[in-house]
């Protein structure tokens, strides 16, 4: 689809949130291969951007005043209104789908807003979706919806809302659409566009229920307890129906010898029920050969910030840098050796802990497969009463690009066409 994003920004100010709302946007439509204009004041003069959006300096300036009734209107800013209407009904004749940000909520770019009241009566082809980043309060007879046309929707991030904005708009629920804003990690860290590519390939990483992304050379895969890590995924899958995507950053995945040994841990998995290249992922499967040696360490803390556990049965540790680094990257609920002493030390008694064994204890379960399940369970059931380990993972897989378009941008966009 050819889409454009109507704005009157002058630039791209990092502290009016709005702005990111409008990148982010921009952004994923980009993503999913739709034509972007995103259109700006004529006298911008703020960053460029990539060459999937294109940067359309067309909105007339204006000296802007907040105006509370239409009829207020001065000659000077109706002809404002005028000369918006002529280069919207030029700019926009092919385009599909035509998003503004708050056009037709606020008095002070409410010339713009009568301006694409206007022009929508040219473009009869035209889709109109006005975002409303506030709840109305006082009214203005310039909030009125219906005076828009069919063509012609509200949108706005809440459902709790939708009566309220419906109604300061003189308008039914129909003439209003919900779509969250977006807050995606990629965005909002600044991923690097490798890290981005990384979770485009496998975007588990994103989108699962329980992440953990481990690094581990491989000659340690062993000593690390990869197998152990990837038969309670294997678990957490099975029992309780979640999605699952397990990152193993490996090193040194450089020879014939190495490569086979991954191999037998990609038959493990695959022979527990894990898809692997989805479920179970090494990362130097990404982009081969040039990350044989290792993720870079802004690769590797990127993705830690997307993983909610981190489970470290490692048999073997003087200290363990990798649970700092996790914990610091992204917080995720951690399980340690409780056999490994030194791992209470360093997490200083702060996490969950089993008895996986270690170099020197030894430890066997009487039913190993059982024992396994019931590490599984019990994970699952902490992780469940830990609000802070909800809330980021519910926030990580909802307001990413990707869900937010499936599930909202597409579905709307198409059934617009219904609009006219």
């Amino acid at each position: 689809m050819k889409v454009a994003i109507l704005t009157n920004f002058m630039e791209f100010l990092p502290g009016y949130s709005l702005t990111g709302i409008v990148k982010d946007q921009a952004r994923m439509l980009a993503e999913y291969g739709n034509e972007v204009l995103l259109f700006v004041n004529d006298k911008y003069n703020g960053e460029t951007f990539s060459e999937d959006v294109r940067l359309c300096k067309r909105i007339p300036f204006a000296h802007l005043k907040d105006y509370r009734s239409q009829n207020d209107i001065i000659p000077e800013h109706r002809e404002i209104i005028k000369k918006t209407t002529e280069i919207l009904v030029e700019d926009l004749k092919d385009a599909d789908v035509a998003f503004t940000h708050d056009f037709v909520f606020t008095g002070w770019f409410i010339l713009y807003g009568l301006a694409c009241m206007e022009a929508s009566k040219q473009l009869p082809n035209l889709r109109w979706m006005h975002w409303i980043h506030s709840v109305p309060t006082a009214g203005s007879d310039f909030w009125n919806i219906q005076k828009y046309g069919n063509a012609h929707k509200l949108i706005y991030p809440n459902e709790s809302d939708k009566i309220r904005v419906a109604e300061q708009f003189r308008g039914t629920v129909n003439h209003v659409r919900i779509i969250p804003h977006i807050k995606d990690l990629r965005s909002w860290f600044d991923f690097d566009p490798e890290t981005c590519d990384f979770i485009k390939q496998y975007p588990g990483v994103m989108q699962a229920d329980v992440v953990q992304v481990y690094p581990a050379s491989v000659d340690r895969l062993g000593a690390k307890r990869v197998a152990e890590v990837i038969r309670i995924f294997s678990e957490i899958k099975a029992q309780f129906g979640l999605s699952v995507c397990l990152v193993l950053a490996n090193q040194w995945a450089t020879g014939r010898r190495q490569k086979e040994d991954i191999n037998q841990y990609k038959k493990l998995a695959a022979g527990l029920g894990l898809e692997v290249d989805k479920e179970v992922v090494f990362s130097s499967d990404f982009k081969t050969p040039k990350y044989d040696v290792g993720l870079p360490k802004t690769i590797l803390r990127e993705l830690m910030l997307c993983a909610n556990l981190f489970i470290f049965p490692t048999r073997e540790e003087s200290f363990g840098l990798v649970l700092p680094e996790a914990v610091l990257s992204g917080g995720p609920f951690c399980v340690l050796n409780k056999s490994l002493t030194m791992q209470l030390e360093i997490s200083g008694y702060n996490a969950m802990y089993f008895d996986f064994g270690s170099y020197h204890m030894d430890v066997h379960h009487e039913d190993e497969k059982k024992w396994i399940r019931d590490v599984a369970t019990i994970i699952y059931g902490r992780m469940r009463q830990n609000e802070g380990i909800l809330l980021r993972t519910y926030v990580r897989q909802r307001y990413n690009w990707n869900h937010l378009y499936q599930k909202y941008y597409l579905p709307i966009m198409m059934e617009s066409r219904s609009w006219v």
